[in-house]
C-alpha cells in the first residue's frame, strides 16, 4: 500500500516533512531517466496471467453461450457506442457480466483479472468504492415503507472483454458501475490507453458498515489543500480563478476536450510546492500497476513537468465544495466535490490524444481496423 495513505493518521507537520520527503525522492530519481518515453508493453509475467485468467473465465460457463456472451462482447473497438468508449458513473445496468450475475469462481477471477492492470491501493479503492453502495443502500431507506432505492446495487457493477488477449490485434477490457468506469486497450500487448478514468465516493466517510470512519479518496483532497494553502498571495492569483465551483467534474462522459489552459503553471512554483504537486500527481497516477504507473510518470517527465497546471476552485476547506485540475500534455486530472458535507467526490482522470471517447482516437483505431498490420 502506498505511504500516503498512511498520512492521515499522522500529525499535518510530520506529513507535510514526508511528502517533502517522498516527492524530493522521486524526482531526484525522475531526473536520472530517459529522455524519450519508451512505448509501454505488458510485462511478460503479467502477459502469461492475462492469457490464463482470460482461459479461466471461458472454462467458468456452465449455463449456455447466453452468459458467455455477456462477458466476451464482440462488438467492434472504435465507435463511440462501443463500451470503452460510451460510459457514465450514474447507478444503473453495463455492458458485461454483473457481479451478481457471476459465480464465486467468477468474481474471484475478476479480482485477479483487475489486479493484473491496478495497483494495490487502486485494488483497495476500487472495492471500497463498490462497498459505499452497501451504505448508500442503508440511506436510501424509507422509514414509511422501509423500501430501499433499488439502484444502489454492488451486483450491478459489469466486466466486459473485448478481444483475446495478446493473440487479437487489438483487446481490451472495462470494470464499471456507480462511481467506477476503468478501461484498458492493448494492441498486441503494447499499451494504448487507459482513459477515461473515473472515481467517486459518497460518502467519502462512510458512518455505518464495514468501512465506518474510513476516508475514501481523501489523499486526492488533502495533498491539493496542502498545495493550494502554500501558496503566496500573488501565486493564488494565478491558481484561483474568480469563477464558481463547478457542479461536477467538466470532463465526463461525452466532453474529453482539452479545456483551455487556466492556473498556476509549475514553473511558477518554489521547490517545495513542485514537490507537492509532483505528489498529487503521483496519488493519481498510482492506482495504475506500478509498471504502468512508471510508463505514464516517465511520459509526464518527458513531456515537462513545468508545463503542469494547477487551478483550485472554492473556499480552501475539506468539507466545502471545492474542485481542482491538474492540467500537462500527458495526463488532465479533474476533481470536484459536488457535496461539502457528508462528502461526495468525483474524479476523472483523461490522456490527450488518447482518451477512448476522443473524436481523434476513434478515427486512429478505426483506422487501425482497416490496416491491421501497420
Amino acid at each position: 500500500m502506498s505511504s500516503l495513505l498512511a498520512l492521515r493518521y499522522l500529525s499535518p507537520l510530520l506529513s507535510y516533512v514526508l511528502l517533502l520527503f517522498c516527492a524530493l525522492y522521486f524526482q531526484t530519481v525522475a531526473s536520472g531517466q530517459a529522455k524519450i518515453a519508451q512505448e509501454f508493453f505488458l510485462p511478460e509475467k503479467a502477459q502469461t496471467e492475462a492469457s490464463n485468467i482470460y482461459q479461466e473465465f471461458q472454462g467458468s460457463f456452465d449455463s449456455g453461450e447466453h452468459q458467455r456472451n455477456k462477458i466476451f462482447l464482440s462488438s467492434p473497438i472504435g465507435n463511440l457506442h462501443h463500451p470503452l468508449s460510451k460510459w457514465s458513473f450514474f447507478p444503473g445496468k453495463r455492458a458485461g457480466l454483473r457481479f451478481d450475475e457471476m459465480t464465486s469462481l467468477q468474481r474471484y477471477l475478476t479480482q485477479e483479472w483487475v489486479r493484473l492492470f491496478v495497483s494495490e491501493v487502486g485494488q483497495l479503492k476500487w472495492n471500497a468504492i463498490v462497498g459505499l453502495e452497501d451504505v448508500l443502500k442503508d440511506l436510501s431507506r424509507n422509514p414509511d415503507s422501509g423500501e430501499f432505492d433499488a439502484s444502489r446495487d454492488t451486483g450491478q457493477y459489469a466486466l466486459a472483454l473485448f478481444g483475446k488477449p495478446g493473440v487479437e490485434d487489438l483487446w481490451g477490457w472495462r470494470l464499471e458501475g456507480h462511481h467506477i468506469s476503468i478501461r484498458f486497450l492493448f494492441r498486441g500487448w503494447k499499451l494504448i490507453s487507459t482513459t477515461p478514468s473515473f472515481l467517486g465516493a459518497a460518502p467519502t466517510v462512510p458512518r455505518s458498515g464495514p468501512m465506518n470512519g474510513m476516508t475514501l479518496l481523501g489523499e486526492e483532497e488533502r495533498i491539493a489543500l496542502m498545495l493550494v494553502k502554500s501558496l503566496k498571495p500573488s501565486q493564488l492569483k494565478l491558481a484561483c480563478p474568480e469563477k464558481p465551483v463547478p457542479s461536477d467534474v467538466t470532463l465526463g462522459p461525452g466532453h474529453p476536450q482539452r479545456p483551455e489552459a487556466s492556473g498556476i503553471l509549475r514553473s511558477q512554483l518554489d521547490r517545495s510546492q513542485q514537490m507537492l504537486l509532483d505528489a498529487l500527481l503521483r496519488i493519481h497516477l498510482e492506482f495504475l500497476n506500478p509498471s504502468i504507473y512508471r510508463s505514464e510518470w516517465d511520459a509526464a517527465v518527458t513531456a515537462g513537468l513545468d508545463s503542469i497546471s494547477f487551478t483550485w476552485w472554492g473556499p480552501l476547506v475539506m468539507k466545502s465544495r471545492h474542485g481542482y485540475r491538474l492540467q500537462g500534455p500527458t495526463t488532465i486530472v479533474e476533481l470536484v466535490r459536488v457535496t461539502g458535507s457528508p462528502g461526495h467526490v468525483h474524479i476523472v482522470r483523461r490522456s490527450p490524444g488518447e482518451d477512448l471517447d476522443s473524436p481523434e482516437m476513434l478515427r486512429d483505431l478505426q483506422e487501425s481496423l482497416k490496416n491491421p498490420s501497420d
